[in-house]
């Protein structure tokens, strides 16, 4: 089912269309600039029923959230490795080291480099480890140099910054909080109660208030079927992804586990 909402995504399909026609036409690669999690779902939707064209969505970091999506003609990359085809796409690498004396997050490191001019589409994730004294950032090449030689803070901390192939990046640490419990059935409200401890009539009232989204799409009905690999972002209460959902206890419930990203 099509997830298109309104003119910003008639838009944004209508140039995917384009670079799709494009790839066809002059059998040349064509590439995105870095789409959030609802712009990738559209993609997603829209690419599955288009002919001819291999895609390929890559983000520097194993399973990343921001990904570019590279459209490659079939009869000339059909055969390609998934890695090769990688190393095509307009994307680099950014380590930002600390001083090692002082820590920061995930959004001053955002901050400093948007506070640059950068434009957000440029950026792929920012990941900054645990010890949270560096980070790494996917981007397009013009902006991962501009970053390199323009950014001197993050926060109050004295940073230096190096540019590297994104393939030689970290992997993620992926942290979270396991929920496990049951529910009444799948549907969204008894999902989001487990998830966030709150009431049925309650998860129903912020659904309706359309402050849930599924897999990066608003969901306003309160009875849609939530399957095992779904992400639910509920403002508010973080984000979740549905990790087991089924096998039933003898009162009838399924058994159910989440994991809460942190």
């Amino acid at each position: 089912m099509s997830v298109v909402k309104d003119r910003e995504d008639v838009l944004f399909i209508q140039r995917l269309s384009e670079l799709c026609e494009r790839c066809r036409t002059r059998y040349s690669p064509e590439f995105t600039h870095f789409l959030d999690g609802r712009e990738l779902a559209l993609a997603k939707d829209f690419l599955k029923s288009q002919s001819g064209v291999r895609i390929v969505c890559y983000g520097g970091f194993e399973n990343a959230e921001r990904c570019v999506v590279g459209m490659f003609p079939v009869d000339i990359y059909g055969e390609c490795d998934d890695n090769e085809l990688f190393e095509m796409f307009d994307v680099k690498g950014v380590f930002i080291k600390g001083s090692g004396f002082l820590s920061f997050s995930h959004r001053d490191v955002m901050g400093s480099v948007l506070a640059l001019g950068i434009k957000r589409e440029t950026m792929g994730d920012i990941y900054v480890p645990g010890d949270s004294k560096n980070a790494y950032i996917c981007m397009t090449d013009v902006a991962a140099e501009y970053v390199s030689s323009g950014l001197e803070y993050v926060a109050r901390d004295k940073v230096k910054c190096s540019v590297d192939s994104p393939l030689k990046l970290p992997m993620p640490e992926k942290r979270f909080i396991v929920i496990s419990g049951t529910v009444a059935s799948d549907r969204l409200d008894c999902v989001v109660s487990l998830a966030t401890g709150l009431s049925r009539d309650k998860s129903k009232g912020i659904i309706n208030s359309g402050l849930v989204n599924v897999n990066h799409v608003p969901e306003m009905r309160v009875d849609y079927s939530i399957s095992p690999g779904d992400l639910l972002s509920v403002r508010g209460y973080g984000r979740f992804v549905v990790k087991e959902l089924g096998g039933l206890t003898r009162k009838g419930r399924s058994r159910t586990v989440i994991h809460k990203m942190v």
